[in-house]
């Protein structure tokens, strides 16, 4: 456990030291701002992690010098001079992060068929042209396995890469419940600090347990961090809107309307100085990650087929298609068809998957969502004002309030329409219930919120303690105190068939899932493809058929 704390600590310095290279809001309260630098050093050192895979592997070698330079930032930014308050924080901050990992597994099955694969890749090689023809699930990767990657380092060595997805997670832990303690200390009383009350009840029910994450809670999290900084009342950055949106979209393709809100903004706040967003760093980032998508797949976003360039060499349209139509079906309960013999393509059309989708699928999210909303409308009941009171507050909502709700309420749509699964979209449901919820409050009576957020801040706190203890006495005599990385059993490292191509390139294929391991690994059958050699870079071509 001391190794997993101090792993934790210095990682959680790294994204706190890069956090200071850019310029954040000020907030009243210490804690916000310590813990914003910390988000925004997470986006940094993965937007350095994706540039630098370009070019080279993102090796321990290198990983290191990423490190160094960090610590270095730190103190030149610092001038060799620390708050109390700060250094408590990192501590605090870290001591959550090792809880969520202690004793824990990695999330099943995605992150041993193409998360860890994936991640040892990045630790291994450049960027590969066409590598999702290897595997085509390395079409559709998020931004965390390069910030995985680039903590791998020549302290943490292969263990490092298991603790980025908890410190994120924490960062976000400590932000909405430290606007709750807000709340509570009456410090602020505004819509954004009450969505915060609704998300740290959503984060005890449902974002808990660090084997459950993936890249699904970084993402959700991601987007309930931008509406609850859009609803505050305060100007608006652009810069920091976009970047949030950036790094949300990046973590998960289903979250492309969060791209929106820098749009709206752009136009709202119109001025000449908005221009600079197009050559700044959340644009650099969005252009890298797509021209990242195309080197890999061909496509600026896979699967969907418009999106691809089918005249490149590497593109499999064929792959792509079926993909697309494949990821569809299954998020709208494929395995259980009520039709034996219907097809995909039908399957997916005029809403013929809706009795498959309902009896499967759709029990689980209505059950998650009935429970939550009753227990945000029976805070709402409590903490709703009367006209007589002289302790009322009334909530104001303002144009950003109403746009966040419209997009939220698109969202869901869309949700239902092409990808009804509950880790592609919860979030949308989230955020357009609670503002729902909040619309109906006109007023609120002080006192009752202060109490009420007081219990639901202390029993949500009390929750998630609860489940990492119940967590460590079911493990306690297990050997495992870290996630295993190697295999989901006995952590050995697994064997696999190294296949020599030309231009001495090597492919690991895998009996089962490659989990972290030697690089580039696939557990499919491999396709006819040849491999050459495009400047430095390798290029793994489709061959067409005669």
């Amino acid at each position: 456990m001391i190794k997993i704390l101090l792993f934790s600590f210095f990682t959680n310095i790294l994204f706190y030291s890069y956090g200071h290279l850019i310029k954040s809001e000020n907030y009243k309260d210490e804690i916000s701002n310590y813990n914003l630098k910390s988000i925004l050093g997470v986006i940094v050192v993965s937007f350095i992690a994706l540039l630098l895979n370009f070019f080279f592997p993102l090796d321990r070698v290198l990983n290191s010098l990423i490190f160094v330079i960090g610590i270095l930032i730190l103190f030149i930014k610092k001038k060799f001079y620390f708050k109390k308050n700060e250094i408590y924080y990192i501590i605090v901050v870290s001591f959550i992060t090792a809880s969520l990992i202690a004793y824990s597994n990695v999330n099943r099955p995605d992150a041993g068929l193409y998360h860890l694969p994936y991640t040892s890749f990045l630790n291994e090689n450049k960027i590969i042209i066409g590598l999702s023809n290897i595997h085509f699930r390395f079409g559709h990767i998020s931004i965390m396995q390069y910030l995985s990657a680039i903590n791998n380092n020549i302290i943490f060595k292969d263990l490092g890469i298991l603790i980025p997805l908890s410190s994120i997670c924490s960062f976000f832990f400590v932000y909405f419940f430290n606007n709750v303690l807000m709340l509570i200390k009456k410090f602020e009383i505004d819509i954004s600090k009450l969505f915060s009350l609704f998300v740290i009840v959503f984060i005890t029910f449902k974002i808990n347990r660090y084997s459950a994450f993936g890249n699904d809670a970084v993402s959700h999290l991601t987007f309930f961090f931008l509406i609850s900084y859009l609803l505050e009342k305060r100007n608006k950055d652009l810069f920091f809107i976009s970047l949030i949106s950036v790094f949300a979209f990046l973590n998960k393709t289903t979250l492309i309307l969060s791209l929106l809100f820098p749009i709206i903004l752009f136009f709202k706040n119109y001025r000449f100085e908005n221009f600079k967003i197009f050559y700044s760093l959340p644009s650099l980032f969005l252009i890298l990650w797509f021209i990242k998508n195309v080197f890999i797949s061909g496509c600026i976003m896979y699967p969907i087929e418009s999106f691809c360039i089918n005249a490149l060499s590497w593109t499999d349209i064929n792959e792509i298609r079926q993909e697309s139509l494949s990821a569809e079906a299954w998020s709208k309960s494929w395995p259980n068809k009520v039709d034996p013999n219907i097809s995909m393509l039908e399957f997916n059309k005029k809403f013929n998957w809706i009795g498959s989708w309902l009896g499967n699928h759709g029990i689980y999210l209505i059950k998650i969502f009935f429970i939550y909303f009753l227990i945000l409308i029976c805070i709402s009941i409590f903490i709703s004002g009367k006209n007589s009171n002289k302790n009322n507050i009334k909530i104001e909502k303002d144009i950003i309030f109403k746009i966040t709700y419209l997009i939220s309420f698109i969202g869901i749509i869309i949700f239902f329409w092409k990808f009804p699964l509950f880790r592609y979209g919860y979030s949308y449901i989230v955020v357009f219930g609670s503002l729902s919820i909040l619309i109906l409050l006109k007023s609120l009576d002080s006192n009752k919120l202060g109490k009420a957020s007081k219990i639901v801040f202390y029993i949500c706190l009390i929750g998630l303690c609860s489940k990492q203890i119940i967590r460590y006495s079911e493990n306690l005599n297990s050997d495992y105190i870290w996630p295993r990385i190697y295999s989901f059993t006995n952590n050995n490292k697994i064997n696999s068939q190294k296949i020599n191509f030309s231009n001495k390139f090597s492919i690991y294929l895998a009996k089962d899932l490659c989990m972290y391991s030697n690089s580039p690994c696939t557990n499919y059958d491999l396709k006819d493809f040849s491999v050459e050699k495009l400047f430095s870079y390798h290029l793994i071509k489709i061959k067409q058929p005669k």
